[in-house]
C-alpha cells in the first residue's frame, strides 16, 4: 500500500473536522500567565511596604549548555544556545517552544514583556567550554555531571533546539559566529538545527567547513509550498532562500540534513509538492532527510487558534500526531518510503518508526561524527533489540551501554529503565515500535525481541477498505 493509499484509509478513522463558521480571534501562541503588578510586601525590619519584584536579566542569558529533557529518547542531547527572546521573530504557527518561553517567562518576572531578544556573553560562553574541553577524550565513567561527561565523549554539541540562533540580530552581532570559530578552532563536532538562510553565508560557511570535527546542518524546511510556508512560518525565509543556503552548504563540504518536522499530515504532503521537494534535494546534492510527527508539547490554545486563523484544521492534525500517535507514526512511516525509493536516507525521532530509520542517530549524522552518543537512550535500545535478533533483557542492554561510556546520569539511566519497563511517558518508550515485542520477565524487567513481521499499527486500519 503506498502512502497515498493509506492516507486515504486513515481519512476516514480521522475525517476532516471542517470548521462551519469563522470564529476568527486575534490570539496567538503566547499565553501569559501574568504576575501582580506593583504587589508590596511590609517589611517588619524597616517598618514600610517594600515593592517586591522579580526582575529578568533582559541582555544576557547566563546558562547555555544542557542535557535535553528529552534525553531519555535522545541520541544526541547536548544542547547549546545562544540566543534567546519571549518570541523567536519566525513565528511559526506551530512552535510551541514560543508558548512555553511566553508562558514562563511571564509567570515568574515582572518586566518580561519588555523582553527582545537576548544571548550569550561570548567572553562567559568560551571560559565555559574551556573547562569542558578539558575533559575531553578522559574515561567517561571517571567524569561527573552530565554535561562533563556528554562531552568526555566527544558528544556534537546542537545549537538551535531551544531557540533561532541565526537571526538578523546574529548577523549583526554575530554571537553563534564566534562560537562556531570556537569550535572549529577546538575541532569540536557540532550539528546546527535553522530554518536561517544566514548559515550558508560566508562568514558562517567558513568557520563550518574549517571544523575537523566536523559540522552537520539541519535546515527545517517542510514543503516546498511556499504559500504554505508563508502562512505558517511568517517571519522565516522562503524557500528558495533556504534551498540556497542548503546548496551553498552542501557545496562547502557541511552534512546537509533536511527537516520535515512537523509532519503536518494532509497539509504538508500534496503529491505535487513532495514531487519537487525531491527533485530540489536531488539538484542541490541532499541526500538526507530527517522527519517527525506534531509533538503533544502543542496542545496549546494558543497554537490552536493560531491554526484556525490560517484556515487549517488543526484538530485533525493534533489527533493523528499527538492522541493518536501510532496511527500518525504509520502515515510517518509510510511518508518516509516515498523518499527511500528515491534513494534518501531517511529517519525519525518518532518512536514507531525507530527500528525501521536508515541510521541509528535518528538525525541522520550518525555516519557522519565520529565522536560519542547517548547510547543509554530509548532510540538506541530499539535499534540494539533489533540487531540482538533474539531475546534482549535490560542487562545486556545496560552492558552495552556502559562498555561506550555510560548513562549520562544515574537518574536518565533510571528514567529509560522505567521505559524499558512501559513505566512513564509512553510516548518515548521503544515498546510501540513496529515490531517490538515483549517475550518474557526477568529480575531487571522485561525482555525484547523484534518481530519484523508485527506491526500492531496496522490493526488500527482494521476493517476500513481503500
Amino acid at each position: 500500500m503506498n502512502y497515498y493509499d493509506l492516507r486515504s484509509r486513515v481519512a476516514k478513522i480521522v475525517p476532516r473536522m471542517t470548521q462551519l463558521i469563522d470564529h476568527r480571534k486575534k490570539q496567538g501562541a503566547v499565553q501569559e500567565k501574568g504576575r501582580k503588578s506593583g504587589y508590596s510586601e511590609f517589611k517588619l525590619s524597616k517598618a514600610k511596604y517594600v515593592k517586591q519584584e522579580r526582575l529578568l536579566n533582559l541582555e544576557e542569558i547566563n546558562s547555555f549548555a544542557e542535557i535535553s529533557c528529552r534525553a531519555a529518547a535522545c541520541p544526541m542531547p547536548l544542547n547549546l544556545d545562544v540566543w534567546d527572546g519571549l518570541l523567536c521573530p519566525y513565528n511559526c504557527r506551530y512552535c510551541f517552544a514560543n508558548a512555553f518561553r511566553a508562558s514562563l517567562y511571564t509567570a515568574f518576572f515582572d518586566n518580561s514583556k519588555t523582553m527582545g531578544l537576548r544571548h550569550c556573553n561570548p567572553d562567559k560562553y568560551k571560559t565555559e567550554l574551556d573547562k569542558m574541553m578539558k575533559v575531553r577524550g578522559e574515561n567517561p565513567h571517571d567524569v561527573s555531571g552530565d554535561v562533563a561527561k556528554a562531552f568526555a565523549m566527544e558528544m556534537p554539541v546542537r545549537l538551535g533546539i531551544r531557540f533561532e540562533d541565526f537571526t538578523t540580530e546574529e548577523e549583526e552581532k554575530g554571537i553563534s559566529l564566534q562560537l562556531l570559530n570556537y569550535l572549529a578552532d577546538n575541532d569540536y563536532p557540532i550539528m546546527i538545527n535553522s530554518k536561517s538562510a544566514l548559515v550558508g553565508t560566508r562568514h558562517y560557511l567558513e568557520a563550518l567547513s574549517r571544523n575537523k570535527g566536523r559540522a552537520a546542518v539541519h535546515i527545517t524546511l517542510i514543503s516546498s509550498d511556499n504559500d504554505l510556508l508563508k502562512s505558517i512560518e511568517p517571519g522565516a525565509p522562503s524557500y528558495d532562500e533556504r534551498v540556497r543556503a542548503m546548496a551553498h552548504l552542501v557545496e562547502a563540504g557541511v552534512r546537509v540534513v533536511a527537516r520535515i518536522e512537523p509532519f503536518l499530515p494532509f497539509i504538508n504532503d500534496r503529491e505535487e509538492d513532495v514531487s519537487k521537494y525531491i527533485e530540489d534535494m536531488k539538484r542541490i546534492g541532499v541526500n538526507n532527510i530527517t522527519m517527525d510527527t506534531y509533538s503533544y508539547t502543542a496542545h496549546n490554545p494558543g497554537i490552536r487558534q493560531s491554526f484556525l486563523n490560517q484556515g487549517i484544521d488543526w484538530e485533525r492534525i493534533f489527533v493523528l500526531g499527538c492522541d493518536s500517535q501510532a496511527l500518525g507514526s504509520l502515515l510517518l512511516g509510510s511518508f518516509m518510503e516515498l523518499f527511500r525509493k528515491e534513494g534518501f536516507s531517511c529517519s525519525t525521532f518518532d518512536m514507531g518508526n525507530a527500528p525501521t530509520n536508515n541510521q541509528h542517530i535518528c538525525c541522520e549524522v550518525g555516519d557522519w561524527f565520529a565522536g560519542g552518543f547517548n547510547y543509554g537512550s530509548t532510540v538506541y535500545a530499539a535499534r540494539f533489540i533489533q540487531e540482538e535478533k533474539g531475546p534482549v533483557s535490560w542487562s545486556m542492554f545496560k552492558q552495552w551501554v556502559d562498555d561506550r561510556g555510560g548513562f549520562l546520569s544515574v537518574t536518565l539511566e533510571d528514567d529509560v529503565h522505567h521505559l524499558w519497563n512501559c513505566e512513564g511517558n509512553n510516548a518515548y518508550s521503544f515498546s510501540w515500535a513496529a515490531g517490538m515485542e515483549a517475550v518474557g520477565w526477568d529480575e531487571d524487567g522485561m525482555v525484547w525481541r523484534l518481530n519484523p513481521e508485527s506491526d500492531f499499527r496496522m490493526d488500527l486500519l482494521e476493517g476500513i477498505s481503500d
